[in-house]
Order: structure tokens, then C-alpha cells, then sequence
């Protein structure tokens, strides 16, 4: 007698669940974890899932883990211990740093180091969130990092896709905050998160990622996707020889677009320092380094400069430190001295063996040097 459609897909999927059944136990004793780290945010666009915990091989290696108020980071109270000098700091991917473990971070490692030099316990408490803009970063601070008492804010901007990140019509990204300019005054624009396409979205990947972070066996099956995505984007970045429109950066501001992108950003700025002074905290910032500005390979960079028609590939970074001159803002530049400390040591701090050394984010070296400024002068 035939079975009707219903009956034959139910036994199908009882005949996959046993078949599956070894597998995923199997994966549970050896501690194979590929979940989904971050979910959609109304307020920020996305955010990670408090308490979600797992490996992170795409870049890297690393044992992941985010705590209650999802960030990667230890848990903290929101009253700071006495005798502790407390520092929020806010990022994006180079400062959430999956692809490394959590003791190797550079953050990490400058707590380490201010606490020695202070004599004073330092806790430096990661807001960082990976593709963050400075938009985000200033939602991140006013919603989250001031209700744990900071004495120090501090905002670690990577250039290479900051100042692009704050700009609409160079980004473009559907499910982002943007503020905009109008005669000196900060708008915040964030009707994506009222519209019924990111409503829907948000809701279908909750339920799909419920799923795979339930599942080890589809987590397997997401991350060897996620790895060959991965390579096939890392090759064709390693073969790209013409600049991209992002790497404008390096170069001062040509047309309309991008001289709004760093107004935008420079007045974010000078929010985030108010904003932060209004919860009795100092406010400082250090830019971090792009991979091709650090390359230990001095003729690469120079044929990459000549293909700009720049005379520095510091253009950005100097801008900021002047901006915060003017502004009283305390700016740190690590891509000069990085630059410096690879070149002499040839060493890549940018790229890992599992993707293509000398691009990408900082691998462990580019950590150490970063979170021990006395290691590159």
C-alpha cells in the first residue's frame, strides 16, 4: 500500500535524524562549535548574541566567547571596584578580534601593560563590533559603555573602512544607522530598522540561527561554506593590482561624497568627545593601521602609493591627528611605528596562514606590537 506525500516526507526526516543522530554527538564530545555570533539590532543594525560561545576559523583561530551584555569580552560589573582605572573602548572587527584568542588581543595586552606602568589595576572593557562605523560606535557608547562608569573612553578608528562606513552613498548598507549633516547639526537617520524588509529579515535569521546554533552538524555545514566564501574572496583580493574606490582614503577628499563622509565623521567625533565628558569620562582616539601601510615589503608599498599619486598612505591618520589637535581630542597613531616595526623585523602583521599573510586583519604579531607600544618606539 502506498504511503501518502505527508507520511513518506516524515519518515525521511526520522531516517535523516537517525542517520544524523552519531554525528552530531559525535561533534558535541570533540567540541566541534561553529554558531552564529551576531543577530540584527534595531538600534545599531546588528550586535552579537549575548552569551554565545564558539570557534572562529575563517581568519584565524580562536575560541570565541561574548558575555552577558554581548560583547566579546569577560563579564564586568557596572560599578567599578575601587582603585580600578576603567576604560571603555569601541571598535569594530579589529577590536572584537575573532580571528585571536582573547589573552592576545591588543586591548588585552595594554591593560596588561597600563597596569604595570600605573601601578594601578586597568580594566579595559571591549565594546568592539565587527563592521562598525562611528555611527554605531556612538550608539554603542551613549546605550552600553557609559553605564559601566568609564574614566576613559577611547575610540580605536580603523581607516581603512571607518570614514566609508559613515557615509550612505559611499556604503550603502540597508541594515546601518547613518547620520547626516544639515547646517552644522548631527541627524541620526534610522528608519531601516522601521521598515517591513528588515523586520522580515530580522525575524527569518533569528529563526535560522536558532536553528544552527542548535544544531553542530549544520554549523559544520555553515562554516565549510563560510571557509570556501572566505578563500575565494581572500584569492581575488591577493591577485588585485587596480586601486578599489574605497582606497581613496589615502588620498584628501576630491568631490562632494567623500568631503561629507569626513565631515560626517569628524563631527561624530566631536559628539562622542562631548558624550563622553557628560558621563565624566576623558575621551581619546588611536587609529589603527591598514595592511598595505604596514606591508613589510617596502617596494609594495611604495608601487601602491605611486599607483595612488599620493606622497603618504598616511593621509588619514594625519588628518585625524590634526583634527584632534584642534579639538583637544589625544590622538595615538600606530600605522607609522607599525610600518616601521615590520619592515625592520619582516613580519606581516596583517593576514594569517590561513588566508593570505599581508591582508586582512591583525594577526597575533600585529596584536602584540599594537597593545605594547614600547616594542615599536
Amino acid at each position: 500500500m502506498r504511503l501518502p506525500p505527508v507520511k513518506n516526507v516524515l519518515l525521511i526526516l526520522a531516517s535523516l535524524l537517525v542517520a544524523l543522530a552519531p554525528l552530531e554527538i559525535g561533534l558535541r564530545l570533540i567540541g566541534v562549535s561553529y554558531p552564529e555570533f551576531h543577530r540584527l539590532d534595531e538600534s545599531r543594525g546588528w550586535a552579537a548574541r549575548p552569551g554565545v560561545a564558539g570557534l572562529w576559523t575563517v581568519e584565524g583561530e580562536a575560541y570565541v566567547s561574548y558575555n552577558a551584555a554581548g560583547f566579546r569580552d569577560r563579564d564586568y560589573p557596572l560599578a567599578k571596584p575601587e582603585g580600578v582605572y576603567r576604560i571603555a573602548l569601541l571598535g569594530d572587527s579589529f577590536t572584537e578580534a575573532r580571528a585571536i584568542p582573547l589573552e592576545e588581543t591588543y586591548w588585552s595586552i595594554a591593560a596588561d601593560r597600563l597596569s604595570a606602568c600605573l601601578g594601578t589595576p586597568v580594566e579595559m572593557l571591549n565594546f568592539g563590533v565587527n563592521g562598525y562605523g562611528t555611527a554605531q560606535q556612538l550608539i554603542t557608547l551613549e546605550d552600553h559603555a557609559l553605564a559601566y562608569a568609564p574614566d576613559l573612553v577611547l575610540l580605536a578608528i580603523y581607516t581603512g573602512n571607518d570614514i566609508w562606513n559613515n557615509s550612505r552613498a559611499l556604503d550603502g548598507h540597508q541594515d546601518r544607522p547613518y547620520y547626516t549633516l544639515e547646517d552644522g547639526a548631527l541627524t541620526l537617520d534610522d528608519s531601516f530598522s522601521r521598515s517591513a524588509r528588515f523586520q522580515a529579515k530580522m525575524a527569518w535569521q533569528d529563526i535560522k540561527h536558532g536553528l544552527i546554533n542548535a544544531s553542530r552538524v549544520m554549523q559544520l555545514i555553515k562554516e565549510s561554506y563560510y571557509r570556501m566564501k572566505s578563500g575565494a574572496k581572500n584569492r581575488a583580493a591577493a591577485g588585485a593590482t587596480a586601486p578599489s574606490p574605497a582606497d581613496r582614503i589615502y588620498v584628501a577628499p576630491e568631490d562632494e561624497t567623500w568631503r561629507d563622509a569626513w565631515a560626517v565623521t569628524e563631527a561624530l567625533l566631536r559628539l562622542m568627545r562631548d558624550t563622553a565628558l557628560g558621563g565624566a569620562a576623558d575621551f581619546s582616539v588611536v587609529t589603527l593601521s591598514n595592511d598595505i601601510q604596514v606591508h613589510p615589503d617596502r617596494a609594495r608599498r611604495e608601487t601602491f602609493r605611486v599607483g595612488l599619486g599620493v606622497e603618504t598612505l598616511f593621509y588619514p591618520d594625519e588628518r585625524i591627528a590634526a583634527f584632534g589637535a584642534r579639538e583637544a581630542i589625544p590622538t595615538i597613531t600606530l600605522a607609522p611605528r607599525l610600518g616601521d616595526y615590520a619592515e625592520t623585523n619582516a613580519v606581516f602583521l596583517h593576514g594569517f596562514d590561513n588566508t593570505v599573510l599581508g591582508l586582512g586583519h591583525w594577526n597575533a604579531q600585529g596584536h602584540a606590537a599594537a597593545g605594547d607600544r614600547k616594542s615599536v618606539g
